[in-house]
C-alpha cells in the first residue's frame, strides 16, 4: 500500500481569472488548475478539500486547501515546485503536513474577507478587477453606524441568496471595520463563517446606508425579518479577498483563532501529523 501523508496548502489567486474554486466541465477553476498542475509534475492524482468555495471573481490572499499525496518532493519544496506548472493568477504559496483528519472547510473556525469599494465621479480603470465601484458620496460614519448593528451573533437568513441552502443560518461577526484610504474604503469582516453571497450582500447593505438610502437602526428589522428583500444588493464579486482563514493553532503563521471557541481543542489535534 503507497504510503500517503496529508498536506495543507496555502495559495493565492486572482479570482478575475476563474470562474471560482470549484473544479466545473467547462470552465477554469483553481482546484482544477492546482489538480492538474500537480499531476503534470508528480504523475500522481491527487484532489484538493477547499477551505472555502469562492464564488467566479473572488481573489484570495491565503486560501487553504488540503490533499493526500505520497510524493517524494520535500514539503519545503512542494510550493516552489508547483509554481513551475501554474499561471501566474495562481501560486502556491507554501506547503506542509498537518494531521490525516485535517479537512480544512471543517476544521477552520472563521475567516476574514476584505473588500475595496471606489467611489467618486469615475469608475476605475486600471484596478477595475480589484475594485467595486459606486459612484457618487458615500458617508462613512452612517456605515459604521449600520456594521455596529450588525456585530454580533444573528440569524442571517437575510443576508443570504438562494442556491446554497444551509440547515444552520446562525453566524456571529465579530469584526466590521470600514475606513477610508485615499479615494477607495476598505471593509475588513471577521466571521466564524458566512452565509452564501452573505458578504457581497453586507456591503450591499452597508452602501444602501452610507448613500442616505437605508436608516442604521431599521439592521435589527431587516435581521429579525429573515427577509432577503429588505437587505441591500449583492455587490460584485470585484473588490472581495479572501483574505486568510483562522484554526485552532498556527498553521502558516497569524492565521491561529483569536476568539473563544469550545471546539479548539478538538480542532487542533488535527493539524499536526
Amino acid at each position: 500500500m503507497v504510503n500517503q501523508r496529508r498536506y495543507a496548502l496555502m495559495a493565492e489567486f486572482d479570482g478575475t481569472a476563474f470562474s471560482g474554486w470549484q473544479r466545473q466541465k467547462n470552465a477554469p477553476s483553481v482546484q482544477a488548475c492546482l489538480e492538474d498542475a500537480w499531476q503534470s509534475l508528480t504523475g500522481e492524482t491527487i484532489s484538493l478539500q477547499g477551505g472555502s468555495r469562492t464564488d467566479a471573481g473572488v481573489s484570495a490572499l491565503r486560501h487553504v486547501s488540503s490533499f493526500l499525496s505520497a510524493s517524494s518532493i520535500p514539503c519545503e519544496k512542494m510550493a516552489i515546485a508547483w509554481n513551475t506548472k501554474l499561471p501566474p493568477a495562481l501560486s502556491a504559496l507554501q506547503v506542509r503536513e498537518v494531521g490525516k483528519a485535517f479537512h480544512p472547510r471543517y476544521d477552520a473556525l472563521g475567516k476574514s474577507y476584505r473588500y475595496s469599494l471606489a467611489r467618486g465621479p469615475a469608475r476605475p480603470a486600471i484596478l477595475r478587477n480589484q475594485q467595486a465601484y459606486v459612484p457618487g458620496p458615500l458617508d462613512l460614519l452612517l456605515m459604521q453606524e449600520a456594521a455596529e448593528k450588525l456585530l454580533g451573533e444573528h440569524d442571517f437568513t437575510a443576508f443570504m441568496d438562494q442556491g446554497s441552502p444551509t440547515r444552520r443560518p446562525i453566524r456571529t461577526l465579530h469584526e466590521l471595520d470600514i475606513r477610508e484610504e485615499e479615494d477607495r474604503i476598505l471593509v475588513t469582516v471577521t466571521g466564524d463563517g458566512f452565509l452564501y453571497h452573505m458578504v457581497r450582500i453586507l456591503l450591499g447593505t452597508l452602501v444602501l446606508a452610507g448613500q442616505g438610502k437605508l436608516a442604521p437602526r431599521k439592521i435589527a428589522g431587516i435581521i429579525k425579518s429573515g427577509d432577503r428583500t429588505l437587505a441591500g444588493p449583492t455587490m460584485a464579486p470585484q473588490g472581495l479577498l479572501l483574505e486568510r482563514l483562522y484554526f485552532a493553532d498556527t498553521l502558516f503563521g497569524r492565521d491561529a483563532w483569536p476568539y473563544p471557541d469550545p471546539r479548539r481543542e478538538e480542532k487542533k489535534e488535527h493539524l499536526y501529523p
